[in-house]
């Protein structure tokens, strides 16, 4: 398999070469050495320096092998041909005979060994003698350690040649690989997962590619690579390699590395129990096994895969036997996390009889972890009477896990009766998920009323109860308030255990928040990320149902630093859920950016969570996505991909964010066509001037007024924002009044700006966009230079256009986003509405500012609104101009009521 890594491209490893490059030239220097452990590269590294210097360099390649470390100057033969075969033992004779081998060289040759560590000794000591004196140069490639020839590293220690130590890839040089290997777009969390079971080793990840590819656990879906299933890690090609590495190991050895892959990580003590310190050492030396820093020193496979691969080949009978030995073992201090559910597949492999509560704790920290595999295999294990309700309730979250929502549903109608407490709970959490009215969802009210728990029990029925049966109904819709009410006592309720009362607070605040409360959500919600670990203990998909929460919550907040920190955090800690999970984080950044304006970026990261969650959506989240994903679509002008995207959310079920489901709607039909060019109403006008809008404005507008009814008034003023930015700027004082019921400063400028585009006031509007710039509201900065454009864009002073096009670049440059992205719509060629249409003919009849605000009982800024928006919407610049289009609009009026009888003319 060594050609794999000979092809592989030299991610990350380009500056190396270089310096080894200049090392060689360097008449200095008697060469370098590459140092690094199996598959990282170390070939292809040699390989691309000697191409970089070129043709004319004398090269003298030596073999190095195993087989011929057992012969004297072995690699050295071809070499020394010449010398009779009697002198080969003679040391002398073979001083002599290289001495004037490279005496007759024109040029001082360059030995190339690959492998020096497999260098006879005798050979070891003629090359370094040849480099030390300069009549050779050295490249070669070796293990780390104590496998490096000494003779090399005193060379290196005098400096007479350098050495060059390889690293494993970095997460962002795993995803360069796999881009490059499969030629195109990778999800980022194929190369994370692959990155952490091949801890980086190029050659592991090249094989595990190949492998994945192969068996469809990797599939292109729209020109992007994802992962649709675990591959099976120990039938990948390279396995050969540690093979091999195995074959090469003492018993002792052999027994280690088999007793780390099969029950680690361990204590480094537990492990000296059973082998020798130089046993350890040669493990973690070739890269078998890895022993980590500080005070606990624990003992794990040097990589997932290599732990793999090791299991893979263990024979049952040796299996079941090294099982014992491992069980006299002292425990150690604390429980090691991944070791228990690793010691449980061992028991299992080998038959060994469980007892039922520790398989059914197995299932449960397996599906909290989101190894759906594990999970079923521990459950379905469990033959105990007394255990089969909660093993099918563990059973049912697998399937759901797994994207089998069928089985899961039958699964949990056989676990019926389900025992109150813990075993209830869960299983409502799951009917809910699932949209289910099984038993288990229904049989959750309690006697006790909301709020109290039973003496002695927290995890009695009433806790339980109460939330799942009160609080997690398949939809909140018009309940609001007293859902609100409910989670509040139960957040309250003392003796209430943590995995019900950090959920609880989680959906208090990310109800507050929907709300308008921001401060008293924001702090809520702080308290329930503080305990979300503890808090989704034994509650699988409860950790990431925190996660979406409080990304929402930061994301309300404008908290973008605070939410790539938790997203990045997840990524990095956690990714082995990344199949099940990564959808989500996609989502939540995406998200992000839509809030932010940055539309494309938006796009881009959205499509991934889309095919992320089609493979694979525990949380129910894909609707959400199909909402943003169409907005942003459509904001950048692909407007049939939003089409489809919204035809994808009518046709889905939409459960989570529950909060959210009316501002998903809302995207959806503001991405849909005609939306952006409905006629709008006048601003400021009140009821008594609102002119026709088209279905998609007045959509947004029916939506605004339901999240307003049930009392969400932060997604209510979302909405109307969203209908502003398509063009309905009548709503500007419903929009002033719902972010005025709206906690924080971007609420505050949202305000002061829906009353300065209502009134037409430019200069307010630029004061307001600097404002929101430098509170860190990109977006609102953006829309409101760009309402203060629109306003302008008639102005006889051009100056001031100029300017405030410029401030509109400047501020899409600084948001990131495209310098021809346009937030806020133009009216430019819509229909007047029917106050406008009055302002025009008192304008074109010669009636002031003045008489047309006491003949319409309006206020004279509100006159100017009107008149702004008929510049705008007629694309004139002057007062005189409107006298023609006003004359023209009444000789309209005019033929149309002659036509149908309604209006004589003058005689």
């Amino acid at each position: 398999m060594e050609s794999l890594a000979d092809t592989a491209p030299l991610i990350e490893r380009s500056a190396l070469v270089k310096d080894l490059v200049r090392c060689l030239r360097d008449d200095t220097r008697s060469g370098a050495i590459v140092v690094g452990g199996a598959g990282t590269g170390k070939t292809a590294v040699v390989k691309a320096a000697i191409r970089e210097l070129g043709t004319g360099s004398h090269l003298i390649r030596l073999t190095a092998t195993p087989a011929l470390a057992a012969v004297p100057f072995g690699a050295l033969a071809p070499y020394l041909s010449r010398l009779p075969d009697r002198e080969l033992d003679s040391y002398a004779a073979v001083v002599e005979a290289m001495a004037d081998s490279l005496k007759a060289e024109a040029d001082r040759p360059l030995f190339v060994v690959d492998d020096a560590h497999c260098l006879d000794h005798g050979t070891v000591r003629q090359l370094a003698q040849a480099a030390a004196t300069g009549a050779a140069g050295i490249l070669a490639t070796c293990r780390p350690g104590p496998l490096i020839p000494e003779e090399f590293l005193s060379l290196w220690d005098d400096g007479i040649i350098a050495k060059f130590d390889l690293a494993p890839l970095s997460r962002t040089g795993t995803h360069q690989l796999c881009e490059q290997v499969l030629r195109a777009d990778v999800s980022p969390w194929v190369s994370a997962l692959f990155h952490d079971a091949a801890d980086g080793n190029p050659l592991m990840l090249m094989s595990l590619i190949q492998h994945a590819r192969s068996t469809g656990a990797l599939g292109c879906r729209h020109g992007v690579w994802f992962l649709l299933a675990n591959p099976d890690m120990a039938l990948v090609p390279a396995a050969d390699v540690v093979d091999r590495q195995l074959r090469s190991m003492t018993p002792e050895e052999k027994t280690a590395a088999t007793i780390v892959a099969l029950a680690g990580p361990l204590s480094l003590a537990q492990i000296l129990r059973i082998s020798g310190p130089k046993a350890v050492d040669a493990l973690d030396t070739a890269g078998i096994i890895a022993v980590s820093a500080g005070h606990d020193r624990l003992v794990r496979p040097a990589s997932p895969i290599v732990g793999e691969i090791i299991r893979h080949r263990v024979p049952a009978g040796r299996s079941s036997a090294l099982r014992s030995s491992v069980l006299s073992l002292p425990s150690g201090r604390a429980a090691v996390p991944g070791a228990a559910l690793n010691r449980l597949r061992w028991s299992l492999d080998c038959g060994v009889e469980i007892p039922p509560a520790q398989l059914l704790h197995a299932a449960v920290a397996a599906n909290t972890a989101l190894d759906p595999a594990t999970a079923a295999r521990a459950a379905g294990a469990i033959r105990d009477a007394r255990f089969l309700s909660e093993a099918r309730i563990q059973l049912a979250y697998s399937h759901f896990i797994a994207g089998r929502p069928q089985a899961a549903m039958a699964c949990l109608e056989s676990a019926q009766p389900v025992r109150a407490g813990q075993p209830s709970y869960l299983a409502a959490l799951l009917a809910v998920r699932l949209g289910s009215t099984t038993p288990a969802r229904e049989s959750l009210s309690s006697a006790h009323p909301p709020g109290r728990a039973p003496e002695n029990n927290p995890w009695g029925g009433t806790a339980a109860g109460g939330l799942a049966a009160e609080l997690l109904n398949r939809t909140w819709d018009g309940r609001f308030m007293a859902v609100g009410t409910g989670l509040r006592e139960l957040v309250e309720t003392a003796g209430i255990p943590p995995e019900i009362r950090v959920p609880a607070a989680s959906l208090l605040a990310e109800l507050l928040t929907a709300q308008g409360r921001l401060r008293t959500g924001l702090r809520l919600d702080g308290e329930a990320w503080a305990g979300a670990r503890s808090g989704s203990l034994g509650l699988p998909l409860v950790f990431e149902d925190l996660v979406v929460r409080h990304c929402l919550n930061l994301i309300r907040a404008g908290d973008w630093d605070g939410l790539g920190k938790v997203l990045d955090d997840y990524a990095d800690r956690e990714p082995g859920r990344l199949l099940y999970s990564g959808g989500m984080l996609h989502l939540m950044r995406g998200y992000s950016r839509l809030r932010q304006g940055r539309m494309r970026e938006c796009l881009a990261e959205v499509r991934l969570g889309v095919e992320e969650l089609t493979i694979a959506d525990p949380l129910n989240l894909l609707p959400f996505a199909h909402a943003v994903a169409a907005y942003a679509a459509a904001a950048v002008g692909r407007h049939y991909e939003a089409s489809q995207h919204c035809l994808d959310f009518r046709l889905s079920d939409y459960r989570e964010p529950k909060t959210l489901r009316l501002l998903a709607e809302a995207y959806c039909r503001a991405a849909e066509p005609g939306t952006v060019t409905d006629s709008a109403g006048p601003a400021g006008a009140g009821p008594e001037g609102a002119g026709p809008e088209g279905p998609g404005v007045s959509a947004l507008s029916r939506l605004a007024d339901e999240a307003m009814h049930e009392g969400l008034r932060g997604v209510e003023t979302d909405i109307r924002r969203l209908a502003f930015r398509s063009g309905d700027i009548s709503g500007a004082e419903a929009l002033a009044m719902s972010s005025r019921a709206v906690d924080g400063p971007e609420a505050r400028l949202l305000e002061s700006y829906a009353l300065a585009v209502s009134a037409s006031d430019a200069a307010d509007l630029i004061g307001i966009s600097d404002d929101a710039l430098g509170g860190g509201h990109g977006l609102l900065a953006l829309e409101a230079a760009q309402q203060a454009e629109r306003i302008l864009a008639d102005d006889p002073d051009r100056w001031r256009l100029t300017a405030v096009q410029r401030r509109v670049h400047h501020r899409l440059v600084e948001a990131g986003m495209s310098a021809q992205l346009e937030v806020v719509h133009s009216d430019h060629g819509a229909a007047l509405s029917g106050r406008e249409a009055e302002v025009l003919d008192l304008v074109s009849r010669g009636s002031t500012n003045a008489e047309i605000a006491t003949a319409l009982c309006l206020s004279h800024r509100t006159v100017e609104g009107h008149l702004s928006r008929i510049f705008a919407k007629l694309g004139v610049g002057r007062r005189a101009d409107l006298l023609d289009h006003g004359a023209l609009d009444q000789g309209t009026l005019d033929h149309s009521a002659l036509d149908h009888g309604t209006l004589a003319p003058e005689s």
